[in-house]
């Protein structure tokens, strides 16, 4: 719960964000709309389409926020208008479709937090006809980073106070997208509109961008900052570039280069970026002037993979693992007639060596049944 408040203080005092989502939601609410608000964390968003004059309010997450959210609305006396489903919304079948959906998981880069999927996903079977969708689009940017800052923070598990065996974590550290908060003297190239994303529109399941970066100054090339460029609704736009006075003054994301190369004023250097539109994996190349090789990262190669996820699949059949039936047991003997109480005694007695202690047993059976029933 201390994660979920930390993080939605920071996004409720983001200089001008709550101003500019009111007057965005302002100007295409419609008395009586149905609003579903996606991720909703503690419900701020659609708090407002209340105000504004929605007559309901879906508001869905499945963090533990949306039990804030529930209280939160209970206290402002919304009662039925505002409803919190604990799920994530890919998962929510609603009773009927909204004049409205809303999400602010506009990450560092804009797409990186998962709002393109999302929005497509609410967009096919949550939205009416003629509905509206904010953001409607987002412009993402880009320019040349010259930072020795940015090069220490690329470069922390090569750092003396990190032992030499664990310098080739530096590789995982590169392929990351980091958060940082530019300077504008960080920036050695005037930005680069890279991409474009309609969220009202169809959207691929990937995306590929390509745009030129013009060098301003002699400098190093340390990698490439990124930011977002929203078009929230009616003439209402959010940005958090590092260049603008109307920045809502969100971190940027910074993605690094394998290895720093000299630029000279006028060089042009080709960038390109790729992703899922779930933001998981993105994927960044830069051609360094000169006929040099180019660089490319990617977030798959800072992914820490598990043994079963390097399983290959086999197409032999499966078989459950011991904890695996004993979950299958809990789950069988939920009748309507047993309490937690009764069910975590029938598993101690069937799995008494599940876990080390019977406290380790019953917390796994709560966890089942808190999960599923």
């Amino acid at each position: 719960m201390a994660d979920a408040l930390s993080e939605h203080i920071q996004y409720l005092t983001l200089p001008g964000r709550s101003d500019l989502y009111r007057a965005a939601i302002k100007s295409e609410m419609t008395d009586g709309a149905q609003v579903v608000d996606l991720g909703c964390g503690v419900g701020v968003l659609g708090f407002f389409c209340l105000e504004a004059g929605a007559a309901k309010v879906w508001g869905i997450d499945h963090s533990d926020a949306i039990y804030l959210a529930r209280e939160a609305a209970e206290r402002a006396g919304f009662g039925e208008s505002y409803e919190c489903i604990a799920d994530t919304s890919f998962r929510v079948t609603l009773p009927q479709s909204a004049d409205l959906i809303i999400c602010d998981h506009v990450g560092f880069f804009g797409f990186d937090y998962g709002i393109i999927a999302m929005l497509a996903d609410a967009r096919a079977r949550m939205l009416a006809p003629g509905g509206v969708i904010m953001p409607q689009s987002m412009d993402l940017m880009v320019a040349a980073v010259s930072s020795e800052k940015c090069t220490s923070l690329a470069g922390r598990w090569t750092s003396e106070a990190v032992p030499d065996h664990f310098h080739w974590l530096e590789e995982y550290q590169r392929n990351s997208r980091h958060a940082y908060d530019f300077a504008p003297g960080e920036l050695i190239s005037p930005p680069a509109t890279i991409g474009h994303v309609a969220f009202d529109a169809e959207t691929p399941e990937s995306f590929a961008f390509e745009a030129v970066l013009e060098i301003a100054q002699d400098g190093e090339f340390h990698g490439l900052a990124g930011w977002f460029d929203c078009h929230l609704g009616g003439d209402v736009r959010m940005t958090n570039s590092p260049l603008s006075k109307a920045s809502i003054k969100r971190s940027q994301a910074f993605l690094p280069v394998k290895e720093a190369f000299g630029v000279r004023q006028g060089d042009s250097i080709l960038v390109s970026l790729r992703f899922a539109h779930d933001g998981t994996m993105i994927t960044w190349s830069v051609t360094p002037p000169g006929g040099a090789r180019k660089q490319t990262l990617s977030t798959w190669r800072s992914t820490i993979l598990r043994p079963e996820d390097r399983l290959e699949q086999s197409g032999e059949p499966l078989t459950l693992s011991r904890r695996g039936e004993a979950r299958a047991f809990v789950l069988a003997k939920v009748n309507g007639e047993r309490s937690s109480a009764d069910i975590e005694e029938l598993v101690i007695e069937q799995f008494p060596d599940l876990f080390p202690t019977e406290s380790a047993i019953r917390e796994f059976v709560r966890k089942v049944l808190a999960s599923d029933c």
